[in-house]
């Protein structure tokens, strides 16, 4: 797991610019199936660093709060496989879902409410933080930021 911020990532106290920023990503990949991608500017400005995703390609997925349709739309076209989707209105997941062949997860501060959008709309799963908890036969991701990783609790079981 690492953190973007005006397109330097950081990964405990270490901080890489640039290009230095593209290669660290590109590694990360190359080690681990998917690198998940913490977005600052996209949960505090709703504005992802698309250009950094852009140069790295493949094999990230991303948590930048994306609040529309059109900001998961923006993470699809420059290739993220896999998105985070937290707190996003109801009325926009459905067209999310129907626009959408990419994995797509869901977090929210109320995970009844994030399991039941996941089988709703036939999301792929729930994220939760370190604090919360989930019985629900789902596949299930956890973060822990402390760590610094996200770990799948449960796959799903259909």
């Amino acid at each position: 797991m690492i953190k973007v911020k005006r397109g330097k990532i950081r990964r405990g106290n270490k901080i890489w610019k640039k290009g230095e920023a593209k290669e660290v990503i590109q590694g990360m990949a190359k080690d681990y199936e998917m690198v998940y991608v913490i977005d600052v500017d996209g949960y505090r400005k709703n504005s992802p660093n698309l250009e950094l995703y852009k140069k790295v390609g493949n094999k990230i997925w991303v948590d930048s709060y994306p609040r529309y349709v059109e900001d998961v739309m923006d993470l699809i076209i420059v290739g993220i496989e896999r998105i985070t989707i937290w707190n996003m209105k109801e009325e926009y997941l459905r067209e999310v879902r129907e626009m959408s062949e990419e994995e797509i997860f869901i977090g929210n501060n109320d995970v009844k409410k994030a399991v039941k959008i996941v089988k709703n709309y036939g999301f792929n799963g729930v994220v939760l933080e370190e604090n919360q908890e989930c019985e629900e036969d789902i596949e299930i991701w956890k973060l822990y930021e402390n760590e610094e990783i996200i770990r799948r609790i449960r796959e799903w079981k259909s």
